[in-house]
Order: C-alpha cells, then sequence, then structure tokens
C-alpha cells in the first residue's frame, strides 16, 4: 500500500479509492482524471506516429499520418472514430513516451479516455499527479518568479488537488480544467522553471492535524488575507490556518491599487442573470466590513427597492476581472456608469501569491512561506 493510501485510510479523506492508485514507470503515481472535453458533439484527435486504441474488445496498435485530425463523435452509445464505431469507452496511449496524443490541437501528458453519452462525447487526460502539476504550474503562477515561491505554489496546488479529488465524479472524471478546480493547459503551458519546482517538492503536501488541507491561494490579498467564512457560506467553522492575517510582504503588487468602471445597466443585466430581482441601479453603497476591511455586503438601491447582497456574490456574478476583490476603497456613480476602486485581486482566502513572491525574494524559503500562510500546518510527503 502506499503512503498517500494510508494517509487517506487514516485520516478518513474520501478523496479516491486506493484501488485507483497505480505507479507509472518512473515511480510517478497515476491517477487522477483530468475533464478536458464534456458533452461535445464531436473532438479532433491526432497524434505524431502511433498509439493503442482500445475498447473492450478491441486493443490494438494504430498508426495514423502525422498531424493529421481524425474525427470523434458520439453514435447512440458508441463513439465513432474517423468513421468506424467502438464500444464506449475506449483509450488512446502513445506507443513513445516522448510522443504525445492532441485533443482539439492541443497536446497533453498520459493517457486519453473518450467516453460516449447523451449529451456527446466527454474526453479525460488520465495521468499522475506530478504530471497534472507541470500543466498547472505556469497558469497558476509565473514561471519567472523566485524558484522558492514557485516551490510553495507546487506544494499548495498538489494540496488544492488531492484534497478535491472527485469533484467531478459524477460528471466521469476527478477535476475539470476551470479556475474553481485549478487551470489546467496541458502539455502546451510546461515550464521548465515551473517543472523543477514540482520535481523538487515532489510528493509534498500540506497537513493539518492528520487530514490534507484545504490549501486556497489567490492572486494579491491587497495587505490582509480574508477569513473564508466572509466569502463563501462554510458548513463549518474556519480552520485556524486560513484565519485572516496581516501580509507585510505583497506590497509591490500591481494589483494594491486599482480602479474600473461598469455601466448601471451592465450591472443590473448580470445580477438577473445571476437571479437577483433588480430594477434601475441607482446607488450602490457598502453595508459592512470585516476583520480584513473587506466589504461583507453592498447595498443595491434601484428603481424596484432596495436589495442586500453579499460583496463577494456580487464580485462573482458581475465580473471578476474588473472588480478584482472586494477590499473596496470606494464605490462611487459616474453618469451612467459605477466606479469601483480598491485594493488586491482574487477572494484572499489563503496563500497570497504576490506575498509569496515578495517573501521569496526577502530569502525566505518555501517551508517558510507556508508556514507564514498557513500556520500550524506540516509539509509532509505523499508518496515516494
Amino acid at each position: 500500500m502506499s503512503p498517500l493510501a494510508k494517509i487517506l485510510i487514516i485520516t478518513g479523506i474520501a478523496l479516491f479509492s486506493p484501488a485507483r492508485i497505480s505507479f507509472a514507470q518512473d515511480g510517478g503515481e497515476r491517477g487522477i482524471r483530468v475533464g478536458l472535453v464534456a458533452g461535445a458533439q464531436s473532438v479532433k484527435i491526432s497524434a505524431e506516429w502511433k498509439y493503442s486504441l482500445c475498447d473492450v474488445s478491441l486493443c490494438a496498435t494504430t498508426t495514423i499520418e502525422p498531424h493529421n485530425d481524425y474525427l470523434v463523435k458520439a453514435k447512440g452509445a458508441a463513439i465513432e472514430f474517423d468513421g468506424r464505431a467502438y464500444s464506449s469507452p475506449i483509450r488512446l496511449v502513445a506507443e513513445s513516451g516522448l510522443e504525445r496524443i492532441r485533443v482539439n490541437g492541443k497536446r497533453y501528458r498520459g493517457t486519453i479516455l473518450i467516453t460516449a453519452g447523451k449529451g456527446g462525447v466527454t474526453v479525460v487526460d488520465d495521468l499522475g499527479i506530478e504530471e497534472y502539476l507541470y500543466g498547472i504550474l505556469p497558469t497558476e503562477a509565473n514561471p519567472a518568479w523566485s524558484p522558492e515561491s514557485l516551490k510553495a505554489q507546487a506544494v499548495v496546488s498538489r494540496t488544492y488537488a488531492l484534497r478535491n479529488l472527485k469533484r467531478h465524479d459524477r460528471d466521469g472524471f476527478d477535476i475539470c480544467t476551470q479556475t474553481h478546480c485549478q487551470v489546467y493547459g496541458g502539455l502546451e503551458c510546461e515550464d521548465e522553471r515551473s517543472n523543477r519546482a514540482v520535481d523538487d517538492t515532489k510528493g509534498e503536501v500540506l497537513i493539518f492535524k492528520g487530514e490534507l488541507a484545504q490549501a486556497l491561494f489567490h492572486a494579491s490579498c491587497g495587505g490582509y488575507t480574508e477569513n473564508p467564512n466572509n466569502v463563501w457560506n462554510w458548513e463549518s467553522a474556519t480552520p485556524k490556518y486560513l484565519a485572516g492575517r496581516s501580509d507585510k510582504y505583497c506590497s509591490n503588487s500591481p494589483h494594491n491599487v486599482w480602479k474600473n468602471r461598469i455601466a448601471a445597466g451592465t450591472i443590473q443585466s448580470k445580477l438577473k442573470q445571476a437571479g437577483y430581482s433588480v430594477g434601475i441601479i441607482t446607488k450602490i453603497k457598502i453595508s459592512g466590513y470585516s476583520r480584513s476591511g473587506r466589504a461583507k455586503f453592498l447595498k443595491i438601491v434601484h428603481s424596484g427597492g432596495t436589495i442586500l447582497i453579499p460583496a463577494s456574490k456580487f464580485r462573482m456574478a458581475v465580473d471578476t476581472w474588473l472588480i478584482k476583490s472586494t477590499l473596496f476603497k470606494d464605490i462611487a456613480r459616474r453618469g451612467n456608469a459605477f466606479e469601483f476602486s480598491g485594493r488586491g485581486w482574487g477572494h484572499g482566502v489563503g496563500l497570497c501569491q504576490w506575498g509569496a513572491k515578495g517573501m521569496a525574494e526577502k530569502g525566505k524559503d518555501y517551508k517558510e512561506i507556508l508556514e507564514y500562510f498557513y500556520p500550524g500546518t506540516d509539509v509532509e510527503q505523499t508518496h515516494e
């Protein structure tokens, strides 16, 4: 039994079944299924030379023309691959470890699984945690940053992935490629600097009281991280390691001062799409502050009355790129628009990436960075 399997049994964390744990030839642990495409009418598959195509009745080496696209689509309960029907699911494995299979033009490590369902074709990349992280780090952090900040991010991203495995189990995979699961770019986005950070921390995760920590992170906290209960409706009490705290290291973040305008009509439309009944908006006021200085609620005065919306939900509903955080300095009416100004970028919970960068530049190593943002946690090995 692997050390990771032992941890899961001891702690009772239902991340994935030990039966799914296996090891690649290089010793890397395999077993994370990343949903690349879900319910598509068709996908294009290509490879550079040979791959094995397997279904329940057939497993044969197939040679295709380099870089040609082959259309794959659902045909009832079967999969039609280049005009030939196969029983669903099928598995595509590159014959050489140096070659990769392309899905809609992008290259991926690991094995590609394709299933057919009522919604269409679902494509999953089945690969090891470490290989998965190669395609995560460059999208979640800047590979040009200090190696110690990248190593901290590697441990955080590994912990987050393992803690949240099977989030999309009902969809036929463990994790998606979007922001709420971590943005996965596959081989196309890999960088040797971030790959090195993954290798240097291989198997390391954050543990708190025998369990995998909920290793949340964000871009820039604006000087103070946030308590998660002020962002989400958590059923349990906030873990001590995620309590909001002062961050003196992110002062050089370009997101510490921001200002953007959004048309009142756009805000009204976005709120309606999110399920709020709102008329023509005349005022937006802050109602209450958390300890970090972030807005708790926003009072929306409109032609139909007044509604109170949690500030974090307002931000998510309207535009998280223009309303970078709820650490507002001001919300002002400017003609037919509202001007939002504030500090930081993101929900503010857990590790502040710009803070981690600042700590690394001051000579702190990745374990010191992790202890600062997740006090009381330990960095431990999950597998050899």
